[in-house]
């Protein structure tokens, strides 16, 4: 079974490959193994300040409605099918993950985050989320200024982007980047996986 990832961020590339590793059905009984394809370099923008387009997500580096957030994940894991498809001649899923803020008035910052992981099959999407979660007001000030949460480190210090992420300072490492991002995972593999469907 062929696993294409839309993503080069070590936190989400685990959070993908721990998922599925939870899920020996779907390649199991028919004595496959699992191949992961890692995205190049290349088809991705550098990191960089601000709401930059990522060429592979085609959505900002901050996205702030959850419409945008399951938009760049569908792109992620449509990419990632169709790189797969061209480079290997095949693929079973393409996966991809965006985390992004949304819009809840009930809240007091009036924005959410969470992680939206989106599988793709070729023909038909399956979407999860994250557990959602505040940031401090002064983040989303920030973020509403165009600045990335994964450079902010006066506030997370070098850690956002990677396996702690922001969400590990803000739980006092109780919970970490990658383990949240991999809730979104399982959540859009029921559908693949569940008989209930």
């Amino acid at each position: 079974m062929i696993v294409s990832i839309g993503s080069r961020s070590k936190a989400k590339i685990a959070a993908i490959t721990k998922a599925f590793s939870k899920y020996p059905e779907l390649w199991a009984d028919n004595d496959e193994r699992v191949e992961y394809i890692i995205i190049p370099k290349d088809m991705r923008i550098d990191e960089n300040f601000g709401q930059e387009k990522d060429k592979f997500s085609g959505v900002s580096c901050n996205p702030l409605t959850l419409s945008e957030t399951i938009k760049g994940a569908k792109n992620r894991a449509k990419n990632a099918y169709e790189y797969a498809e061209k480079n290997e001649n095949r693929c079973d899923f393409g996966v991809g993950i965006e985390a992004g803020m949304y819009r809840v008035e009930e809240v007091s910052t009036k924005y959410m985050d969470t992680s939206v992981c989106a599988i793709y099959d070729g023909k038909q999407y399956y979407v999860g989320f994250s557990p959602s979660f505040e940031y401090p007001q002064a983040v989303v000030n920030r973020v509403l200024q165009g600045e990335e949460v994964g450079f902010m480190q006066d506030i997370f210090g070098n850690t956002a982007k990677g396996r702690k992420g922001a969400i590990g300072v803000l739980t006092s490492e109780r919970l970490y980047r990658d383990e949240l991002e991999e809730q979104a995972v399982l959540m859009a593999l029921t559908k693949i996986t569940s008989s209930v469907y």
